[in-house]
């Protein structure tokens, strides 16, 4: 999966989201099975807890929907019809919900909730919605988890600062020299986050 990490943070209108979370893609099931949506067949990018509605036909009258459970879903893999070449995973975040996957190691992964949901550009890019009205509020946070951890660990809101940098460290403390440049570094919250593709267990 290349990593073209577009975060399209949108205070959007439910006139120009419509439609957006439609996309092609592949579901993985906990089984071991896949089922792909292309061609004229979409897949709904579910959020919270919600089940994967998918269609067979959409764009024509003998459309049908299929409906897969959350609970046996492994990830879903999806792009935009234009921009096949940027692949978005999202996975079913135990406690937490649907998240798209920011980035993945394997030592660590990282990743975003929307309580709103998510749309995928036709630049490829992943559309974060934020709000749908200007006067409703949403959730947006970001989790990490550790390679054999079951559990997610929440990061909160990017807000830049040293309480940020100190919630990444408390997270990675068993490598202390990644700690150290976190601490350290003076960018964005996003590209602070990034520098956590570099951890390693027990480094």
């Amino acid at each position: 999966m290349k990593m073209k990490l577009c975060l399209c943070v949108a205070l959007l209108l439910p006139l120009f989201s419509a439609g957006a979370d439609l996309v092609e893609g592949v579901i993985y099931l906990k089984g071991g099975k896949s089922i792909e949506f292309s061609g004229g067949d979409r897949i709904r990018i579910p959020k919270k807890h919600r089940d994967v509605k998918a269609f067979r036909n959409v764009f024509t009258k003998s459309k049908q929907k299929e409906v897969y459970p959350m609970s046996e879903i492994d990830s879903l893999v999806c792009w935009h019809p234009r921009t096949p070449e940027y692949r978005r995973k999202f996975i079913p975040a135990e406690g937490v919900g649907w998240c798209w996957v920011y980035f993945q190691t394997p030592h660590i992964l990282a990743c975003v909730y929307a309580g709103k949901g998510y749309g995928v550009a036709s630049s490829g890019g992943v559309q974060i919605w934020q709000r749908r009205r200007w006067f409703s509020h949403s959730r947006v946070a970001y989790y990490l988890q550790k390679q054999g951890d079951a559990s997610y660990y929440s990061v909160g809101r990017l807000k830049p600062g040293k309480a940020f940098r100190e919630r990444l460290c408390r997270y990675v403390a068993d490598d202390p020299a990644l700690c150290a440049r976190i601490r350290t570094s003076n960018t964005w919250c996003d590209k602070t986050l990034l520098m956590l593709q570099e951890y390693k267990i027990g480094n």
